[in-house]
This record gives structure tokens, C-alpha cells and sequence, in this order.
């Protein structure tokens, strides 16, 4: 019986996500990850509040951000 090697998900979402520009989305994801990865540390079903609390922070942020206004830019 040979043993295969499974990807382990959260590396491909942490790579997709470093792929990302950097700014409000990559902000959110980020924070999603990090909660993601503590409750998989401790075992736990869900993230502590804290975390979740930081992903609400950078989600506000990008709705903050997304509000400012956006250079237009001409394409020839």
C-alpha cells in the first residue's frame, strides 16, 4: 500500500490569496485565513471572537476603502 500525499487546502488558498494585489480584499482573505488556521491549530470547531473580530475590522476597512474615490483611466 503506498501513501499519496493530499494537498493540504489551506496552502492553496494562502498562495491564491498572496497572489492577490495588495489592498482591501487580500486585507479580508487574510484575516479569514489566519481565523481559519487558529481553529485548525487548536482543534476548535470555529475561531475565537477575537479573530472574527478581525475580519470584521478588514472588511470594514475595505468597504471604507472602497468608498474613496477612483482615478479614471483612459485605454486607447
Amino acid at each position: 500500500m503506498s501513501l499519496t500525499t493530499v494537498p493540504d487546502p489551506r496552502h492553496s488558498f494562502r498562495s491564491a490569496v498572496a497572489a492577490l494585489d495588495p489592498g482591501p480584499l487580500r486585507d479580508v482573505l487574510t484575516a479569514v485565513a489566519y481565523a481559519r488556521d487558529e481553529a485548525a491549530r487548536t482543534g476548535a470547531l470555529t475561531a475565537p471572537d477575537e479573530r472574527w473580530r478581525a475580519v470584521v475590522a478588514a472588511a470594514e476597512r475595505a468597504v471604507t476603502a472602497s468608498t474613496a474615490p477612483v482615478p479614471l483611466r483612459l485605454v486607447a
